[in-house]
């Protein structure tokens, strides 16, 4: 994972989350819908996840206000099998709905060892490794995917049709944070495009493409995205998202991706339905648990001491992001100043006070 240089201020999580959860009560928003969100958000900006970071909160403004997002959702739940169950969010915020169906799913591999949560009439819920993390954080393996709008070409195609689908695995580790892949599917997700716009900064190659399907490393020409795999293997990101939208869909009764309209508009009023699908293990259903934590540290420290090029360290999923994690547990969490000045706009607006333990970030 590269990690951004974001010009704009820091500010401590903890005092982040429950300012962003006052932004959204403030604007109706229901307080758990509320502060699953923020809790999300922060998690997401706390581990260096940006892109699906606090920098969202003006995207989900528009939903809140313009209609798409429902503020007082009713979770529905329902059991189909031993070891299925279904939530309908309701229209409501995904991340409130995604958190809900860890727990239920967990519930159930706690007997069956195995469960499946799948959620629908959902919204973006955000970093999918936010919910199956939190499910390593309980003592489960977990793999998690969600579905949108398309912004994706297919390998060899000259128009979006996939959604960036990503897809996320964690491992629990003993003694310290859990193994996290939290992967788009597509080279970048196009959040990514919208960080570089706020920070002036050019993208990488082969990641994005313009309205003629051409690759561009200039952000404000970029209108879709490339398959993982970019120009030569493309097809594995193509063969992935499909794989994604399928489970996203077809087992959520949701459209796929190319069906949805536009996540960024410009119609808020109407509610994009998608679906997202989890997978619990209940580790101690397959292993004693002291067997399956000795092959886990086993594997990490085995990874993490082969031998690197010149300059280089192998790494375990997600080791960038605990040492990220760390530095920002100490110096704050940074957000761009695009995105300060608009939170400082919503505040303003809706009576919220903004948290005065800011520091410039570069």
């Amino acid at each position: 994972m590269a990690l951004e240089k974001i010009a704009g201020v820091r500010a401590a999580a903890r005092d982040v989350e429950p300012f962003v959860a006052d932004l959204f009560k403030a604007a109706g928003v229901s307080a758990e819908s509320a502060e699953a969100c923020a809790r999300a958000l922060v998690d997401a900006s706390s581990r260096a996840f940006d892109t699906h970071g606090v920098r969202l909160i003006p995207f989900y403004m528009q939903g809140v206000t313009g209609g798409r997002i429902n503020k007082t959702p009713t979770l529905i739940v329902t059991e189909k099998a031993a070891s299925a169950v279904h939530i309908d969010a309701d229209d409501g915020f995904g991340h409130f709905a995604s958190y809900r169906a860890i727990d239920e799913a967990a519930k159930l591999a706690d007997k069956t060892g195995v469960a499946v949560a799948t959620v629908g009439r959902s919204t973006h819920h955000g970093a999918t490794g936010c919910y199956t993390r939190y499910a390593a954080t309980k003592g489960y393996v977990a793999i998690g995917m969600t579905h949108a709008d398309a912004m994706v070409v297919p390998h060899g195609g000259a128009a979006a049709f996939f959604g960036t689908n990503p897809l996320s695995f964690a491992v629990p580790v003993e003694r310290e944070d859990p193994l996290l892949l939290d992967m788009a599917t597509s080279s970048i997700p196009f959040n990514r495009v919208g960080l570089r716009r706020a920070t002036g900064t050019p993208l990488p190659e082969e990641v994005a493409v313009d309205d003629q399907g051409h690759f561009t490393t200039d952000p404000n020409a970029a209108v879709w995205v490339a398959p993982v795999g970019g120009a030569g293997f493309g097809y594995k990101g193509s063969g992935l998202a499909a794989m994604i939208d399928i489970l996203c869909s077809a087992f959520t009764g949701m459209g796929h991706g190319k069906t949805m309209a536009s996540f960024n508009g410009p119609d808020f009023s109407k509610p994009i339905q998608i679906g997202h699908f989890f997978i619990l293990l209940s580790p101690a259903m397959f292993q004693t648990l002291s067997m399956f934590d000795a092959r886990i540290s086993s594997f990490v420290e085995d990874l993490r001491a082969q031998p690197g090029k010149p300059g280089q360290t192998v790494h375990a999923p997600g080791d960038i992001e605990k040492v990220e994690a760390k530095k920002r547990a100490v110096d704050g969490i940074p957000v761009d100043n695009v995105t300060w000045a608009a939170l400082e706009g919503f505040a303003a607006k809706l009576g919220v006070k903004v948290p005065s333990s800011t520091v410039d970030a570069v």
